[in-house]
Formats: structure tokens, sequence, C-alpha cells
């Protein structure tokens, strides 16, 4: 499971919780917590020791707890973002803290979490069990698609020399970021004086990667900025194999550094997508003022994002208005992140997607192409998915690749060296091989997209074919959009009398023990494996699609359409799962016509649609596409498609059709548009006394001209006893420029948390994008806190009683309060109480250590601690003391009490012979 899961929740039984990343939802324990502790602290009500770091479960309100689990040494700085388990459901993306080890995370529950059932996961590997748990088994052989050689290849040096330069400029200053980040630029262009004509702009964006290594150590990490022996990572070099092709070619290229926010986007809600929105925003603003002397035209621009660098170009897509002095024709996103379920509608869109990838292991930048399926009917821009199997996350940038890189790098993938994705493995791709690949299908998009060289659709629209310049790569594809005509099922589809195969619709989404009606119910699957379907819980938009299982040949289902489909001049192209545990799927496909006229047609390539190998965290649920030419058919009104059927050809298997579509020949132009854009609002509001149930509004504004209906989802999260996360569809009108979201909280009057938080993340249905997609309400406390007093219930024992503190609070308090305290020295006081002068198991628990009984207790570290059950008002700390019979005179132990917010209290009892 993967970070993708930022803006979801599980919505179990007992568990709502609070999305990451916009901070904690509500404020931490009003009780300071102590450096170390060999005990419970104040309000912490468990705690597991693990063979990696340790769990820690803390009451921070009533049914309210605070997970939280540290490293043993700062997590690696990768694209995907660490998740918390428990027993197998993910909760939630938690929150890295400054020290980049400490995790976080708020739930909401009516009882505490139990910690031994809970786990952190990053890249589908938990990182609190030794040893990795996506471990791939024994290689299986994968069935390669027949394809037919392009006879020209995109990776084609051009004729002109390249030249390269670099530049910097002052750092721009972001917000969320103490330091201000980098304007660095590595330039590859044509020479000044080659007769290129105008030359259209690539910029190239990194993804988030270590910023900082020691060369003479050969290591990564270090603070930022990088000082003393500390170097940064030049990782906006790793393109320039792309750059000096394209430069070639007669385009302008230039690659850009953002280190500064690789280094602070750990406190960024969106994982510092609008930050390198922000600084592609200020580069290209750069370009318009170089365009003219470099001969750039800035009206094509092609952005290319790698990891990180996808989501932030792809936000920088959405943001670029059309009055802005350039114009983004088409993006290629590299193995991307996409935390924010955003997909730029009207902007040409290539995902490439590694097989391999050992770090965004989900694959979750195909939703890219789904979510840009469903935005709206009128975008023609191509959105499509480019699998490359045997290719891994960092081999795309040199600066990450061994051997090549100037700093320490690594191969993301792991397990065996010849288990599938191994280094041995057949299939797997050397660094050189995966570059080739990178070279031919981001240029290919490039002259795609920036000079209509329709040459090379093939290559992205889903069809069988092949480039020379990527060797024997195995390189598959689908897409959606571009002009094709969409029929997606259950959506003015029906099913078609199902011929001794059995079908249903389905929802795209992985749930354990569901029902029939959820496409993903193998108890088995996680997100990991299904990068079109979410998690149940994930409070994001689901699709329906047609399930089609056989166990015979000759056996068929499929599609009817409400409308029929014109397939004149077109080819058929279905988006279609091969289930891995069946194997490969052996298909015909069988065309009906409004008459009744039917034909059965081979697809393109074969028969044979290949399921992708099996093993864990590899056997991917992925959409390929299964295409039809039906210029063959004979005696079929193409114009009036009514019907596609899959007929089996083997004698078992199962399939998942995403949608149906018949395709053009060439790409269309994109209409010269953008949709509006919704921008949620973050306010606050004083609690109020209440009680009972308060509604607020939380604004949100549509930024562009609404034409057309349109919807979006806003899912709410609120930390509130024993409240789930739910989704609320939000239907706009034409013309609306603004709106709200209505959500509730308890009021009451006690002294509660400063500040707690109702969040609400907006995801795109139709009709709009989102930009600024977190908002929500911050509720301030208004109630007065409790006085608080702290006594010796007796300032005198004797030997063998005990000695009693008692911290009493005015009135009770609406958080988990705690009181902790340390025996200090009091001169004057007389002797201090010794180790013999108390229990020795008692001493043994709170220390660890038996110390011979004349040393000082408040030479030991004891810590005490206490925590109020909700509702309560008095809480006692305690020692107990012995009665040795050995006349020692009057002996006293002295407490420092932390109770409260910043109450300190010094107490002394007095222990007589």
């Amino acid at each position: 499971m993967s970070a993708r899961l930022l803006l979801s929740v599980i919505a179990c039984a007992v568990l709502g919780l609070v999305a990451p990343g916009v901070g904690a939802a509500a404020e931490p324990a009003p009780a300071p917590s102590p450096p170390s502790s060999s005990g419970n602290g104040p309000g912490a009500v468990d705690q597991r020791p693990g063979p990696v770091g340790a769990w820690k479960v803390d009451r921070v309100a009533a049914g309210s707890y605070r997970l939280s689990w540290r490293a043993p040494r700062r997590l690696p700085v990768t694209s995907d973002r660490p998740v918390v388990r428990l027993g197998g459901r993910v909760l939630g993306a938690a929150r890295l803290a400054g020290d980049g080890r400490t995790l976080t995370l708020d739930v909401s529950a009516a009882a505490p979490p139990d910690p031994a059932r809970l786990d952190v996961l990053l890249s589908g590997d938990r990182l609190d069990v030794s040893g990795r748990d996506v471990v791939p088994g024994a290689s299986t052989p994968v069935t390669r698609l027949d394809t037919t050689p392009l006879p020209v290849d995109p990776a084609t040096p051009g004729p002109f020399a390249a030249i390269s330069s670099d530049y910097e400029l002052a750092p721009v200053k972001l917000g969320g970021m103490p330091e201000p980040i980098e304007m660095v630029g590595h330039v590859v262009e044509p020479a000044a004086d080659a007769v290129t004509g105008p030359r259209p702009l690539v910029l190239f964006l990194h993804g988030r990667h270590s910023y900082c290594y020691d060369p003479d150590q050969d290591e990564l990490g270090g603070s930022w900025p990088c000082r003393g022996r500390w170097e940064e990572i030049p990782s906006q070099l790793g393109y320039d194999y792309i750059q000096q092709v394209l430069a070639s070619q007669g385009y302008a290229t230039v690659s850009i550094r953002v280190n500064g926010i690789n280094a602070q986007d750990w406190q960024l809600a969106d994982g510092g997508a609008n930050a390198r929105a922000a600084i592609v925003r200020a580069h290209l603003d750069h370009w318009a003022d170089l365009a003219a002397a470099h001969q750039v035209d800035l009206s094509r621009v092609v952005l290319v994002g790698h990891s990180r660098g996808g989501e932030g170009v792809n936000r920088a897509s959405i943001q670029i208005p059309l009055s802005a002095p350039y114009r983004v024709v088409g993006q290629v996103l590299l193995a991307p992140t996409d935390f924010g379920s955003q997909s730029a509608g009207y902007v040409p869109t290539v995902t490439v997607l590694p097989y391999c990838d050992g770090d965004v292991i989900d694959l979750q930048g195909q939703r890219f192409t789904d979510n840009g399926r469903d935005l709206t009917r009128d975008d023609t821009s191509l959105k499509s998915s480019v699998l490359v199997m045997g290719a891994n996350h960092n081999f795309f940038n040199t600066e990450w690749t061994p051997g090549l890189a100037a700093a320490p790098s690594f191969d993301d993938w792991f397990g065996k060296r010849s288990a599938e994705c191994g280094v041995d493995h057949p299939g797997r791709l050397s660094a050189n091989e995966q570059q080739s690949v990178g070279v031919a299908y981001v240029a290919g998009a490039v002259q795609l997209f920036a000079d209509d060289a329709q040459e090379f659709l093939p290559m992205y629209d889903g069809s069988p074919v092949s480039v020379a310049s990527t060797g024997d790569a195995d390189v598959r594809g689908a897409a959606v959009g571009g002009g094709a005509e969409l029929r997606r099922p259950g959506i003015a589809t029906g099913r078609t009398l199902p011929q001794g195969a059995v079908s249903r619709f389905c929802d795209g989404v992985v749930q354990q023990a569901a029902p029939v009606s959820v496409c993903g119910r193998d108890g088995r699957l996680s997100t990991v494996q299904t990068p079109h379907w979410p998690d149940s819980g994930e409070l994001v938009q689901s699709r329906q699609e047609l399930e089609i299982s056989w166990t015979a040949p000759g056996q068929s289902a499929g599609l009817l359409f409400d409308d029929p489909l014109d397939l004149t001049g077109r080819r058929l192209a279905l988006r279609t799962i091969v289930d891995p545990t069946r194997g490969d799927a052996e298909l015909r496909v069988r065309l009906t016509d409004g008459t009744g006229a039917s034909a059965e047609l081979d697809p393109v390539g074969g028969t044979t649609l290949p399921a992708l190998p099996k093993g864990q965290g590899l056997a991917k649920r992925w959409a390929q596409a299964l295409v039809v030419d039906p210029a063959t058919a004979s005696g079929l009104d193409l114009t009036q498609v009514t019907a596609v059927d899959l007929v089996s050809v083997d004698a078992g298997g199962r399939v998942w059709v995403l949608d149906a579509a018949s395709l053009p020949g060439a790409l269309p132009a994109v209409p010269d548009t953008r949709l509006p854009l919704i921008e949620m609002q973050r306010i606050s509001v004083q609690e109020g006394d209440g009680p009972g149930t308060v509604e607020v509004e939380i604004p949100f504004t549509v930024v562009g001209d609404l034409t057309t209906r349109a919807s979006f989802l806003a899912g709410v999260v609120s930390f509130e006893p024993g409240t789930l996360p739910y989704r609320l569809p939000v239907d706009l009108a034409p013309g609306q420029t603004s709106g709200s979201v209505t959500v509730t909280y308890e009021a009451n009057t006690l002294d509660d948390f400063p500040r707690r938080l109702v969040q609400v993340s907006a995801t795109p249905v139709s009709g709009v994008m989102t930009d600024r997609y977190f908002g929500g309400v911050l509720i301030r406390d208004d109630d007065p806190a409790p006085t608080i007093t702290v006594r010796a219930v007796r300032r005198s024992i004797s030997e063998g009683e005990t000695a009693t503190w008692r911290v009493k609070l005015s009135k009770p308090v609406g958080y988990s309060f705690g009181a902790y305290a340390t025996i200090v020295a009091r001169p004057g006081a007389g002797l201090p109480l010794r180790a013999g002068d108390v229990p020795r198991r008692w001493l043994q628990r709170l220390t660890g250590e038996l110390p011979p009984a004349t040393t000082p207790l408040h030479k030991l570290g004891v810590f005490l601690g206490q925590g109020l059950r909700p509702g309560g008002t008095t809480l006692d700390l305690t020692i107990p003391t012995l009665s040795d019979g050995v006349r020692e005179g009057t002996e006293s132990v002295t407490l420092r009490i932390f109770a409260g917010r910043r109450d300190r209290f010094v107490r002394t009892i007095v222990v007589r012979d």
C-alpha cells in the first residue's frame, strides 16, 4: 500500500482517522512528554517494542489516540509516503516529523488500537519488521505480445549539434518551507546558429531523492542546506541523455533542480506538488525572457516529470492559465506519484509505469489516465499509460543509477537476484536498456505533442508496436481520450446475454471479504497490485467494470451499447485486465450490429492477451489494450455496432474490461480551453459552549468559467470521538463561482485542545479539476483551563507506608490530562531516600536495574507518570517504602511534578524511622 492513500481513510467498524499531511488534527496532550521513560508517560496507554523501532499509542482526548513510531535512523528520501496499517487495514499516510525518524497518525476509536497489530509501510514494506515483505517468488515465464516494428524511431538523433549550459537565479521563497528553493537549470539546446525554426521547449523535473552526499565517505545524508564536506546531488543532470537527443532534433531543453523542496516537503500537505509546480512556473517565466534569444517557441511547451516531479509538472499544467505567455501542449510522467488523484484536462499526457518500481510500487501514476477519462466528454487530449516490463524507479535518472551517478545510488528493486525483477532475471532491463526506453518514449511523445508527429501515435494508443532503439524491451500500452469514442461499463451500456461464460458489473475497488459486486474481492489482494482499483475506504471516485470468466473454449459475454458505436475507419480498443492467477487470456472478439449480424475477429497481434507475472507484489491487475481492426469484417454495418463480446479460445480464465473505445487513426486537435479549478478554503471558528452539534460551512471557490454541470467528491475526516470519515458528492451548476461543504463538530464547556481540525479533501469527478484540494475548519477552544493544585496527601509518613502526591483539577477537561514527575535532590530536607528504602521489584520495573541499596533515588532517573481517565479530576503519584528496622534518621523524597501545559510543582514528603 502506498501513500496514494494521502486522501484516504479506512472506515473500520471502530476507527475513523485524520488524513495526514496538514498537521495533526488535534494538539498533543497538554502535559509535555519526558525525553525518556521506563514506564508509560501521561496519556500513554500502550507501547510495543519491535524488532525495528517501537510503537506507542497515546490517548489525546476522549475516544482519540495518537499512534507514533520512531525509526532507529532517518527514513530514506524516496517518493512514496509511509502509511500506517492496523491488522491488515491501511489507516492512512503518516506524518513525518522534522527528525526524519518519527511518524505519527491520529485516529478516533472506541478503544485504544493494539500496538501489537500496528505496522508502518513504505513502498509496500513494513519498516517496523526486519526483512522485506514484498519479495517475489520463483521466476515465472511471461508471454510477450507480438508486436509490429514501427518504420520510424523517435530516438534517432537529429542533424543538429547540441550545446550545454547552466544557469542559477535568485532562490524563491515558498510557503511552508523555511529555506528558499534554488533556481538552477541545466540547458541542452541546438547551437545558436542552427537553422531549426522555432524550437519547442521541453522542461524536465526530477523527483524526490536524497539531496546531499559526502564525496569522501560515499554517504547520503546531511542537513539542509548542504554544508561543509556535504555537496548537493546534481539530480537535474540525470536526464541529459534524453536532452542531448532532443536537442539534436531541434528542441530546446532545460532540466531544473529542486533539492530544497526534497529536503523540506515532509511538512507539506500535498507532498510538495504545489511547491514543485511553483518552481516549474518560475523557470517558465524566466524562459519567457529568454525565448527570443534562444529561438524558443513557448506556445509549444512539453513538461517531463519523474517520480514526485511527475505530480509536480501535472500540477503546473493544471495551474497554468491560457493567458500565460507559454502553453503546455503535453506532458510525460515517468513513474509518477499522484497523491491528490488529479489529472490535467485538455493536456495530452503519457504516463510511463516501470513494472519493477520498488519505490512507487503500486504504480499509482495510472490514476492520471483513469481520472482523466471522466473529467469531461469533449476533452480530445490523449491520456496514455505505458507499462515498461523490467524497469525500476531510479534508473530513468542517471544521477540515481550506480556506475553513472556522482553521488551514491542504488537499484530500488529488491529480493533475490534471480527472481522476477531481480538484476539477474532475463526480463529485467539493465540501466542502459531502461534509459533507451526512456529516450524513445519521451522523444516520441515530445514529437507527437509539440510537432504533431502522428506516426508515433501507435506507441501510446495501445497498438502492439515496437521501435528499434528499445531492443527487446517489453513495453505495453493502453489509452483513453485522443478523440476516441468511449463506452463505459454500466453507464449507457448493459451486458450481452452470456453464452457459457459468467459476467457481471463490479465496483473497481479492493475490499477483503467483499461481495461479488466488488472487483477486488480476493482477500489476498492489496492495492500494491491494483493500479486501477483504490481501497474501498479511500475517499475517491470508483468506477464500474465488466468482469468475465469462462471455463471452456467458445464461451462468451460482453457489453451491449445503448448508443451504438461507430467503427467506420476506426479500430476497437478494450482496456482489459487479465487475472494473473488464471494465466494468459486467449480471446477473440465478436461484433454485432443493429441488424443482429455478427462477426468474430482476432485481435491485432493474435488471440493471446498476456497475463502479468505472478508473485507477491508483482501480480498486477493492470489493463492493457485489446485492439481489433474491424476492416476485415464482412456483412457488418460498422456505423451501428451495438454489442461487443469476448469469446474464449482457451479452457478458462478471467478478465475485467474497463471501457471500450473506437480509436481514430490520428489525434484530433485539443480544444483551446481549460477546466475550472476547485480551491478549498480553510477557516477557523470559536468552539462555542454547545452542548450539541454545530454545523459549519467550509467554503470553496470555482476559479474559471463553469459552463456545464460538474461535480466533485468532498472527503470529510473529523477528529471527533466515534466519527467515521465519509464522502459527500458536491454538484455544481453552470455559472457557479463558489459554494460550501457542510461539516459538524461537538461544542462543549470543557477546556479542550487549543485547536481541532475537521478536514475536507476534494477529488474531481467531472467538469472540474482541483488545485488547492485540502480545506477544513480549525476549531479554537474558548473555555478556560482548570486550576491545578498539587499537594502531598501526608507530608510525613512512616517507613513501610506509601508516599502519595495528589494532582487535582478544578474541573474535568476534554483532553487526556497527565502528570509525570522526576525525583530530585532537595538540600536541607534530610537524608535522601535510597534504593534500599523501596521495594526491589518496583525499582527494577521503573529503572530496569537493581543498583546498590545506598544509591539515592534521585540519581537513578526514576520517572513516575499517570494519566486521568476522561471526566476525572484527580490522580495520584506514589512511591512505596520499606520498613527495614534500621535507625537511619529522618529521610525525605522530593518530586518535581509536571502537570498541565506548563505548570511545575516541587513537593517533599518526609519518611520517619
